[in-house]
């Protein structure tokens, strides 16, 4: 089994992965949410023994600030016991021109792998984490004790996509003083009653995602080499790289995982009805706390109705399987609006949620099951 943690990393990722090999416990971190969350992430930390705080690997999926924040103060200040044998992160030595990476964070990332001389994509000989564009080659696997991990993305296209565009990225920092512009509104604005919403007709309405940042985002499919079980994890990737990758995965017919990251925190433009066609998969994590923005380093988010997750991205994942799951890491207006039981009855759906007064969710995933995790003793 795999047990997967998201801990309450506001907007962004932070995911705490665990299984076992038959010998021990080993451990995965993917993401570290925004520089606002990085207290969830100490406070996991905390509860874990000193002695177990070795990982098998820390992947940064990508250089936005919901994913590579929390991560610069663990590799800053590394707690007591912490180490890892491998980081994934693709920066300024993957791309080509190898000059090109100046986001701030991601400076200091690259910075900090280099100063001390942490393994830094090892897996690839230290060279960029990426699929190849010869869809006649196999996706690359890397063996961890107890798991395979199959990379799905990103393509050597994402991450020219990043490069090419990186003036258009120096000019928006100037003018954005190291922040990112705010999501794009929900365009049906803050959750209405459930009766006004035109479910089947949102899950028609889907335009891909076109940004750069999330087409170099990480993602693989992880497999216990035990009893079976997969998680996949998606980043914020482009569906169409998924997709893509998927299919040569399994030509024939449709991939089976036994839970899914939903891609970009619920995004409309990252879940695909053609994603969904290629997975066999009823059970969907949705990692957000609606992503609304405010002004201010301490505050630069704010709990509340956001942009995630969108109506359209749920509709296709509730109406796409027959009585789905999904489970969400915060309770928020964008997400318990789900909670309505006259709503998950009409259209077949179910949605859970952390315990009340609680943020964070930890399940367990077995071959076709997941379930919440039993509480830590």
């Amino acid at each position: 089994m795999i047990t997967v943690e998201a801990l309450p990393a506001r907007a962004g990722d932070c995911l705490w992965v665990e299984w076992d090999d038959g010998t021990r416990r080993r451990r995965m971190l993917i993401d570290g949410g925004t520089v606002g969350a990085a207290p969830a992430l100490a406070e996991r930390f905390a509860r874990q023994p000193v002695g177990r705080r070795d990982f098998e690997l820390v992947v940064c999926t990508h250089l936005d600030d919901d994913h590579i924040g929390g991560l610069l103060g663990l590799l800053t200040s590394p707690p007591e016991g912490f180490s890892t044998r491998d980081v994934w992160f693709n920066g300024h030595h993957q791309l080509l021109p190898r000059d090109l990476l100046g986001l701030p964070k991601a400076e200091k990332l690259t910075a900090l792998l280099a100063r001390a001389e942490t393994p830094w994509n090892t897996a690839t000989g230290g060279e960029a984490v990426v699929v190849p564009t010869d869809e006649a080659e196999p996706l690359p696997v890397t063996e961890l004790p107890g798991l395979r991990l199959t990379l799905l993305s990103p393509t050597w296209d994402g991450l020219r996509a990043l490069r090419d565009d990186w003036d258009a990225w120096k000019a928006e920092q100037r003018r954005k003083a190291g922040e990112e512009p705010a999501a794009p509104p929900d365009l049906l604005g803050p959750p209405r009653p459930a009766v006004e919403i035109p479910w089947r007709r949102l899950a028609l309405d889907y335009s891909p995602d076109r940004a750069p940042r999330n087409g170099s985002s990480i993602a693989f499919c992880a497999e216990h080499t035990g009893d079976g079980s997969r998680v996949l994890f998606t980043g914020d990737a482009h569906a169409e790289v998924l997709v893509t990758s998927l299919r040569r995965l399994a030509p024939d017919g449709r991939h089976r995982v036994d839970l899914c990251k939903v891609a970009h925190h619920g995004s409309a433009h990252n879940t695909s009805p053609e994603l969904l066609r290629a997975l066999d998969c009823d059970q969907w994590l949705i990692t957000t706390d609606g992503g609304h923005r405010v002004r201010g380093e301490e505050a630069k988010y704010r709990p509340g109705e956001g942009s995630h997750p969108s109506l359209r991205a749920m509709a296709r994942l509730i109406l796409g399987a027959r009585w789905p799951t999904l489970w969400f890491n915060h309770r928020v207006p964008s997400t318990e609006r789900y909670e309505d039981g006259f709503l998950q009855h009409r259209l077949g759906f179910r949605a859970q949620y952390p315990p009340r007064g609680t943020q964070g969710i930890s399940l367990v995933v077995g071959p076709g099951t997941v379930t919440h995790a039993p509480p830590p003793r």
